[in-house]
């Protein structure tokens, strides 16, 4: 009777054994990475000469594991695809925006740095140039003019001055004339008057 209990209890161990063996097989199967799987795999097979000789189920297993996981880095893959052309087109559309802000700033930079002149934009050196050449010629201008107007002042003094001295030279031979004139009609009305009495 001890012998059989101990037969019993042996064969019951043996089979816990198997059974946790079969859990442990599958667990391992089921998880850790396709490398381990396939360590695990080949270490567990059996030998027939140079052969491994490999259960199907755990063949169907794997190759399960190993389809789900190609379908799950296809799935990455293709997502990543789409970010990474997503990101593409915002690089693009970033790029763009960039030349064109690149482009605005570099026409506020020159329109700074300019100045608008009679419709056209020039540079401020050139531009202060030109402006103060235009006040030198308008300076230049205005000092030509007010030497030429003094000289014409002074020599149109100078000639009403002459035109006063020689209207009072006129006048005073006018004068002079007249009391000529009126001395010569006296003595010929004394001559007339003579004569008359003659």
């Amino acid at each position: 009777m001890k012998l059989t209990r101990l037969f019993q209890i042996t064969i019951l161990l043996f089979c816990i054994n198997i059974n946790a063996q079969e859990v442990t097989e599958t667990q391992t199967l089921d998880s850790g990475t396709i490398e381990n799987q396939f360590d695990y795999l080949i270490n567990k097979s059996n030998r027939y000469q140079d052969y491994k000789v490999v259960k199907r189920v755990w063949l169907e297993r794997l190759k399960t594991v190993v389809d789900d996981s190609l379908n799950v880095i296809r799935k990455e893959l293709t997502d990543t695809k789409v970010i990474l052309q997503s990101k593409e087109e915002e690089i693009s559309k970033l790029t763009d925006s960039l030349g064109k802000s690149n482009t605005t700033v570099e026409n506020l930079k020159n329109e700074k740095d300019s100045m608008n002149f009679f419709g056209m934009l020039i540079s401020k050196p050139l531009y202060n140039t030109i402006l103060w050449s235009i006040i030198g010629v308008l300076l230049a201008g205005l000092i030509l003019y007010i030497i030429r107007f003094n000289r014409s002042n002074s020599i149109t003094k100078e000639a009403n001055n002459k035109f006063d001295e020689l209207e009072n030279e006129y006048n005073g031979h006018r004068q002079r004339s007249l009391e000529r004139e009126q001395q010569l009609r006296r003595k010929l009305q004394d001559e007339i008057n003579k004569q008359k009495k003659d």
